[in-house]
C-alpha cells in the first residue's frame, strides 16, 4: 500500500475523523491537493465504511481558466463513478459591494457553499485538502501576525465536528509524486505565484531562506504547531473548569467576574478567561486581540476601582469593588417588577433565586425570627401595605435599613455593602405599597417589626433556582 495513503489512513484513525456510514463531501478544486485527496478517499472508501460526493466551486477570477478547473473536477469525478455538485459565483462583483480581500471573501464563500451542500446532499463531513506544508506556512505567518498558542496551532486536523483535513501530515512532495505515480489530472492555479499575497512570499521567498539556517524549517514549524495545539487544548479545558467558580453573573451582554478568585490564577489562564469571556459576550464578536487581552491583564494588576478600558465592537470592561466587569453596549434591560403572591412565590432569574412568601401563627415560629439570617426575614402582616412585589432599584429609591433610625438612598446602601456597581441592577426588593421590606439577602427594613403582640408573620425566603427546581413563577401554595 502507498506511503501516502497510510499516513491518511493514520490520521483518519488518531483524529477520528470519518464513522462508518458517513457521506463524506470532498472539496476538490482540481489542483494536485485536492486530486489527490479525492483519489486517497476513494481508495480508502470500503475500508472505512463511508460514501463520497465531490464539490467545486467556481470563484470566477480567473474566466475560462476557472471554467476549465471546474470542467476537469466534474470529467474526473464521472471518471471515478462519483457525484460532483459544480457551483460558480462572482466574486470579483461580490468585492464591489463588499469590503474584504479577494481571499478572504474567496474562503467566506467556499465554506458557505460547501456547508449548504454537505446539507444538501445529507454529508456528515467535509474534507479539505490542506496539507503539512500549507501548516508550516500557516504557523510562520502567525508568528510573524504575533498570534499566541491557539494561533500557534496552525489548522487544526478537525473543525466544528465536520471539517476534516485528512492530509494534514502529508508533505506536499509526496502529493505531488503521488498525483504523478497515479497519472492524476490536475491544473495549476497561477495565482499561487502571485506575489501580492503573503502565504505565497512565505512559501516561495521567506521559507527558502529560512531553510539555510534550518533545513527542516517546516518540519520545526509542524511540530510547533502540533505542541501549541496541545497547549491552547489543556488550557481550554482549564477554562471550561475555572469559569464557574470566577464569574459571579454572566448574561448576553454582560460578564461579572470575582476579582479575589481570578486573581488567584497565573496570568497565562487569566488570558484565556478574558478571550472566553469576550467571545462570550455576543455570538458574533471576533475573538479579543492580543494588545486587548494585555489591556485588560493591566487593569487587574493596578487594581484602581472605577478604572475601564475600551475593547473591540463598543465592549468595554471596568474594575469595581471585588469584580471586574466585561461587558457589550449598555448591558440587558433590569428585570420587570413581578408580582409576589402571599402565600406563593416568584422566580427571579437575574439572581438566580427563587422568593416565597407565606403567613404563620406567630407562636408557631418559637423565636426563629431572632436568627433568621440572609435567606429569610419576617414581618408584621397586620404592619404590611399588600400587594407585594419584586423589582430592582430604580432612580430615587430610598430604604429604612433596620436597627437605624431615618432613611438612606438605596445607591448609598449598596457603596456602604461594596456591592459592586454592575450587581446592583441585579438585586431584588421585596416591596409594599408603600416601601422596601427586604433587599433580599442583604438587609430588611424597619417595616414592620415582630413584636409580642405580633399575631400572624409574613415569611419571606430567597432559594437559589438549582436548589428549588419546582418553583413555579407566581405560584400560590
Amino acid at each position: 500500500m502507498d506511503d501516502l495513503i497510510r499516513k491518511v489512513r493514520d490520521t483518519i484513525r488518531r483524529h477520528r475523523m470519518i464513522s462508518p456510514r458517513d457521506t463524506v463531501l470532498a472539496a476538490v478544486s482540481g489542483g494536485p491537493d485536492s486530486v489527490c485527496m479525492l483519489h486517497v478517499l476513494l481508495e480508502l472508501r470500503d475500508e472505512f465504511g463511508f460514501d463520497l460526493r465531490v464539490a467545486h466551486l467556481d470563484h470566477r477570477f480567473r474566466g475560462d481558466e476557472s471554467r476549465r478547473d471546474a470542467d476537469l473536477v466534474e470529467e474526473l469525478s464521472a471518471r471515478l463513478g462519483l457525484r460532483c455538485i459544480r457551483e460558480e459565483v462572482n466574486v470579483p462583483r461580490f468585492l464591489l459591494t463588499h469590503s474584504m480581500s479577494k481571499q478572504d471573501a474567496a474562503r467566506m464563500l467556499r465554506y458557505r457553499f460547501l456547508v449548504r451542500t454537505a446539507k444538501d446532499e445529507y454529508c456528515q463531513r467535509i474534507a479539505t485538502a490542506h496539507n503539512a506544508d500549507d501548516q508550516a506556512e500557516t504557523v510562520l505567518m502567525r508568528i510573524l501576525r504575533g498570534a499566541g498558542p491557539e494561533g500557534l496551532a496552525g489548522i487544526p486536523p478537525k473543525r466544528d465536528g465536520t471539517i476534516i483535513r485528512p492530509l494534514l501530515s502529508v508533505w506536499r512532495s509526496e502529493i505531488e509524486h503521488y498525483v504523478a505515480e497515479h497519472g492524476l489530472p490536475y491544473r495549476i492555479d497561477a495565482s499561487n505565484l502571485e506575489s501580492e499575497y503573503l502565504r505565497n512570499r512565505v512559501r516561495h521567498e521567506l521559507l527558502p531562506e529560512l531553510a539555510a539556517y534550518n533545513p527542516n524549517i517546516a518540519g520545526a514549524l509542524v511540530n510547533l504547531g502540533t505542541i501549541m495545539a496541545d497547549v491552547a487544548a489543556h488550557f481550554d479545558r482549564l477554562t471550561d473548569e475555572t469559569l464557574p467558580q470566577v464569574v459571579t453573573r454572566a448574561r448576553l451582554g454582560e460578564f461579572v467576574l470575582d476579582l479575589s478568585k481570578l486573581t488567584g490564577y497565573d496570568e497565562a489562564l487569566r488570558r484565556y478567561i478574558f478571550r472566553r469571556v469576550f467571545e462570550s459576550l455576543r455570538p458574533d464578536l471576533a475573538p479579543l486581540p492580543f494588545r486587548h487581552v494585555e489591556s485588560l491583564a493591566e487593569l487587574v494588576r493596578r487594581g484602581e476601582v472605577g478604572s475601564s478600558v475600551e475593547l473591540p465592537d463598543g465592549a468595554m470592561a471596568r474594575l469595581e469593588h471585588g469584580h471586574l466587569v466585561i461587558r457589550h453596549g449598555a448591558g440587558p434591560p433590569r428585570t420587570a417588577p413581578k408580582a409576589l403572591p402571599v402565600p406563593g412565590s416568584a422566580t427571579f432569574e437575574e439572581a438566580g433565586l427563587a422568593i416565597s412568601a407565606e403567613l404563620v401563627p406567630r407562636e408557631s415560629l418559637a423565636g426563629a425570627y431572632d436568627a433568621a439570617g440572609e435567606s429569610a426575614t419576617f414581618f408584621d402582616w397586620s404592619a404590611v401595605e399588600p400587594p407585594l412585589v419584586v423589582r430592582t432599584r430604580k432612580e430615587g429609591d430610598r430604604f429604612r435599613p433596620f436597627g437605624m433610625d431615618g432613611t438612606k438612598s438605596l445607591k448609598e446602601f449598596f457603596i456602604d455593602a461594596k456591592v459592586a456597581r454592575s450587581l446592583r441592577s441585579a438585586v431584588p426588593l421585596v416591596c409594599d405599597r408603600a416601601q422596601i421590606l427586604w433587599i433580599v439577602g442583604l438587609r430588611r427594613s424597619n417595616a414592620a417589626p415582630v413584636t409580642d403582640t405580633t399575631k400572624t408573620v409574613l415569611v419571606l425566603r430567597a432559594q437559589s433556582l438549582e436548589e428549588a427546581p419546582g418553583v413555579r413563577e407566581d405560584s400560590a401554595h
